[in-house]
């Protein structure tokens, strides 16, 4: 039997516990990537250490509308963070459709209001600065990451935890 992929089939959005079924068009989700130093010394090749750091986690969201409420969200100078949660749905043929949720906090950086053209969606794509993310799939915690408490708990591993009690903490 032939196996196929998962498609994500549906998609909603909440900021700050507001839901955009229908309006949010778009999100583009953090990319995870492990800061590394190539080491060369000694070895018949480079090689790449984990350095225990994360490159800036951002990534955007495009609504269909110029909404007022999350606009008036942009910048981090107000202490709380705006809080994101996207929940999928993706299903392989012929199986059962399994949940996802990603849920996101930081701020939002940047509103790009776009081009206007006559009869088509005034489209607002926005940028935003990840603290926390963390992504579940069908109930498993994948990524739990949280940059002011330096945790990056993947596969309920918390990959700092021995740098944190080295220091102290």
């Amino acid at each position: 039997m032939a196996i196929s992929p998962k498609i994500l089939k549906k998609f909603k959005l909440s900021v700050d516990g507001k839901g955009y079924l229908g309006i949010a068009d778009e999100i583009t989700l953090p990319k995870v990537t492990v800061k590394t130093r190539e080491v060369t010394s000694g070895f018949q090749a480079p090689i790449e250490l984990d350095v225990g750091q994360l490159e800036k986690l951002e990534g955007s969201i495009t609504l269909l509308e110029y909404n007022n409420d999350v606009m008036k969200l942009m910048g981090g100078w107000g202490g709380k963070a705006t809080t994101m949660t996207a929940r999928g749905a993706i299903q392989a043929q012929g199986k059962d459709p399994e949940p996802v949720v990603v849920t996101l906090e930081g701020f939002f950086k940047e509103m790009d209001m776009g081009n206007w053209k006559d009869g088509e969606e005034a489209k607002l794509t926005m940028q935003y600065a990840v603290q926390r993310y963390k992504l579940e799939i069908n109930g498993e915690s994948i990524y739990d990451i949280d940059l002011h408490n330096d945790t990056r708990v993947i596969n309920g591993v918390d990959q700092m935890a021995a740098l944190r009690a080295a220091l102290g903490e």
